[in-house]
């Protein structure tokens, strides 16, 4: 619930701030546009409140992808069972 309403009032914040949308969804599963987007915001940002609002949203999300690995280290792996298009 926390991490939904940060995204929310980032989302609100860049819109206020620079008059343009962020893909929430894609910000929680693509590294590449998490990256990217946050980068551009931050070097176009001069909100004080928007660049801690970011730095916030970055330290959650990178928090929660690191939940992601197994406790050797590694990412856990598919689930080819039913054959690779199964999920």
């Amino acid at each position: 619930m926390e991490l939904a309403r940060r995204l929310a009032r980032f989302k609100l914040g860049v819109r206020r701030s620079l008059g343009e949308s962020v893909n929430l969804d894609a910000l929680r599963t693509d590294l590449d546009y998490r990256t990217r987007t946050l980068a551009d915001i931050e070097e176009r940002a001069d909100d004080e409140d928007l660049l801690v609002s970011l730095l916030l949203v970055r330290e959650m999300l990178d928090r929660r992808s690191d939940g992601d690995v197994t406790g050797d280290g590694t990412k856990p792996g598919r689930d080819y069972r039913f054959g690779a298009r199964s999920g």
